[in-house]
């Protein structure tokens, strides 16, 4: 231990034997001894060194203040000048350590002549660091609860205002000094007493409360607030804070986001759509009026999924199309579903994602219902059709007059010239046969004319009822020259067909064609074209399936397929299978298939067609079946010898291949005949001759003249002549336009002798 100097060598202080400075030694306190006059420290006890160090000798003021001179606020004059017994206590912060210490400091004799400064020092910094630290927290505390705009309220268990804060003034209108001593009840509306009860018991169960009340101002209104209270423990018992918060906006905000949603909700339920919000997984959030009106939907469609709502099919399609809603945002699409009466909708449907931020997103939806609209499309797009049909069988009208004219012309040269040869042959002459069978082509080919016309709308079809097993059987030879080569035909005829009502001519055309048509899918390739004949009942269902069915009854239809092992069609070809002129090949061959539906409809059926690329096709005819026998087939009969006949014949046609055969055929009969070219020329024989001719084999289309004008001068040369109009076109189209005018007969090209021959008669036996 340092010491300071020993008494008993310079009079100085120093602990000696004394029991006093063991005592001094062994203090935790800092003790130290100074002059008054000098500041010299005299004596330092070991707690004084440890905190300075072994400092005798040296001032006072160097050691503790680390200064020059002695402190100003030193009061050792003062001490020494009052009551010298009296403790002077003081607190200092020493600026060598930088620590706090409360000192006692008196003055006391050390010696007989020597009096000295006794202090001794306790170190108080961690004390006075917390009371510091304490000033802060509580500053920093009554800063927060002056800054917020929270109400805050220190009250008594009881309900007594002990403290608040500078919000709670403003938001009741009071002074703190008012607010200070008030109670809860006087600042609550007098409806609203009641809830202190309530606050209390929850405040006293679990230390805490919430409650969305009412405050009364100064002024007497009232505010919305909202309340939290909490039991604290202080050293002057339980407290309780209270937080009120003004909910004036947001109660207004809330009022006028329910009259917002009750405006949206109205204006939702108004629309004439259905509109509907899910979240994320399919479960439906809100639903409109026309929706719950469609489905008949009530509340429990409200967080239930879709799958519950709607059957399994619909509600895989649904989903699918919410998925695609959620993924790229926005989806339309066409969606078909039931509605409550068991009828089908259709709905167009806009769906849409609804982002929520951080939050599980939604998915919006309006689904317009465009059943109607589907529906009146459809119409319109069947009378676009119609329309365009017609247009194009005006077309094709036009077109086939132009060709049966022609080609009846040159039919009349074949088969006048087979009748006449007929004649001239005997009937075991081997080119007899020859000549019949180019008869029958012709025929045949008369028939494809008067098919276009029937089509077109300018032919009419003769309706017998017929055996199609018996058909098709005739006209095989035809058909086995018509295809490939490379093509075989194999025939599945079922024995006990029913007859169908139809005109043979058109029915030849649809085996043609379809034969054809078969023929051409095998391309370069061998392959096998099958007709099956049989009968079937036909339900809805399975007529559905045919091309325009709609109107078609339930019941037996006698069917003919056609099937080949071809090169089938893709989906687009069979989109416009019948449209008319269509066609795959490189050059078409007349109407193609369009001829076929067209007949079959005229005929009551429908056709039925099965095709996949690569694999073939078939085409199903349904005709339907009718109770009785088939017609018996009308005999061929050639004109044999016959009585010669008497009369003037007068034939006008402005085809000279016409005439000859016409002229021949005449001859034959015994008619002595006048031949016209036009109707210019015909006008000038008649004018010279009308009185000797007793009939007019007149031709409705020629130039210069036509056969109507022709007839009309002829009438006014002479109002008696007997006329017989000659026209590739059927009876009925050509008769009305002579209804009244006096015409005499009628007879359609390509005719044969014998129908000339008793045409003729007719007209000549009338009187």
């Amino acid at each position: 231990m340092n010491e300071g100097p020993d008494r008993s060598d310079n009079g100085g202080v120093g602990p000696g034997e004394d029991p006093l400075f063991k005592i001094l030694e062994s203090m935790d306190e800092v003790i130290y001894v100074s002059d008054p006059d000098t500041y010299e420290l005299l004596y330092l006890n070991p707690a004084a060194i440890r905190n300075w160090g072994n400092r005798i000798g040296e001032k006072c003021y160097e050691v503790l203040q680390d200064r020059k001179e002695p402190c100003p606020f030193c009061t050792n004059r003062l001490i020494f000048a009052d009551d010298a017994d009296l403790p002077y206590i003081w607190t200092f912060r020493n600026l060598v350590n930088g620590r706090w210490y409360k000192c006692m400091d008196r003055t006391i004799r050390w010696t007989d002549d020597r009096m000295v400064r006794f202090e001794m020092a306790v170190d108080i910094t961690d004390r006075v660091q917390a009371e510091e630290a304490l000033r802060e927290s509580e500053e920093k505390y009554r800063i927060l609860v002056e800054s917020s705009l929270d109400a805050i309220f220190l009250e008594s268990f009881e309900g007594e205002v002990l403290e608040c804060n500078s919000a709670a003034c403003e938001l009741l209108g009071y002074t703190k000094e008012e607010l200070v001593g008030m109670r809860t009840s006087d600042l609550l509306p007098r409806d609203k007493q009641d809830l202190i009860g309530s606050i209390v018991k929850e405040l006293d169960t679990f230390g805490r409360s919430f409650v969305e009340s009412e405050n009364l101002r100064k002024d007497g209104t009232v505010i919305p607030v909202e309340s939290w209270a909490r039991v604290i423990d202080t050293s002057a018992g339980k407290r309780v804070v209270v937080y009120v918060r003004d909910i004036t906006d947001r109660k207004k905000a809330e009022i006028e986001l329910m009259e917002s949603e009750k405006r949206f909700r109205s204006f939702m339920d108004q629309l004439p759509a259905a509109v509907f919000l899910k979240d994320s997984s399919g479960r439906y959030i809100y639903i409109n009026q026309f929706m719950r009106q469609v489905f008949d939907a009530d509340e429990d469609w409200i967080g239930s999924h879709t799958s519950q709502c709607f059957s399994s099919e619909e509600a895989e399609s649904l989903t699918r199309d919410d998925r695609e809603a959620l993924n790229k945002d926005y989806s339309i699409n066409v969606q078909k579903v039931v509605d409550s009466g068991g009828r089908e909708r259709i709905f167009q449907t806009h769906k849409f994602r609804i982002s929520k931020g951080g939050h599980e997103d939604m998915l919006g939806g309006i689904a317009l219902d465009i059943t109607e609209r589907v529906r009146a499309e459809r119409e319109r797009e069947n009378l676009e059709a119609q329309i365009q049909h017609t247009q194009k069988l005006e077309s094709l009208g036009v077109l086939a007059g132009g060709i049966a004219h022609d080609f009846n012309n040159i039919l009349m040269a074949i088969l006048g010239y087979a009748d006449l040869a007929l004649l001239d042959t005997d009937p075991g002459s081997s080119a007899r046969t020859s000549i019949e069978e180019i008869e029958k082509a012709a025929r045949n080919a008369a028939d494809l004319t008067k098919q276009m016309l029937a089509y077109s709308g300018k032919g009419h079809f003769q309706i017998s009822r017929l055996d199609l097993n018996s058909l098709i059987r005739e006209m095989t030879h035809l058909l086995e020259i018509s295809i490939s080569k490379k093509a075989v035909i194999k025939f599945d005829l079922c024995e006990e067909l029913p007859p169908i009502e139809a005109d043979p001519s058109q029915i030849r055309q649809i085996i043609m064609n379809l034969i054809t048509n078969a023929s051409d899918a095998m391309e370069d390739t061998s392959g096998v074209i099958t007709i099956t004949t049989n009968v079937m009942e036909c339900d809805r269902d399975y007529l559905h399936t045919a091309y325009l069915s709609d109107s078609l009854e339930e019941g037996s239809y006698v069917y003919m397929e056609v099937a080949d092992t071809g090169c089938g069609m893709d989906r687009e070809t069979l989109k416009r299978l019948f449209d008319p002129f269509f066609t795959t090949k490189f050059t078409g061959r007349g109407l193609g298939l369009s001829a076929v539906l067209g007949i079959v409809r005229g005929h009551g059926g429908t056709v039925k067609v099965c095709s996949e690329q690569g694999s073939g096709s078939s085409f199903k005819i349904l005709l339907p079946a009718v109770l009785g026998m088939p017609d018996s087939g009308a005999e061929t009969s050639v004109c044999g010898l016959e009585q010669l006949q008497e009369g003037v014949v007068m034939l006008v046609d402005d085809e000279p291949s016409v005439r000859e055969v016409g002229r021949s055929m005449l001859e034959r009969k015994g008619y002595r005949v006048l031949l016209a070219s036009d109707g210019r020329e015909a006008l000038q024989i008649f004018r010279e001759h009308h009185d000797e001719i007793d009939c007019v084999i007149l031709d409705l289309t020629m130039p210069h003249l036509d056969g109507d004008q022709t007839f009309r001068e002829m009438r006014k040369i002479d109002a008696g002549v007997k006329v017989i109009i000659s026209s590739g076109y059927n009876k009925q189209d050509v008769t009305r336009r002579f209804v009244g005018k006096g015409l005499a007969g009628f007879i359609q090209k390509p005719y044969r002798l014998s129908e000339l021959h008793s045409r003729i008669q007719e007209v000549l036996e009338k009187k």
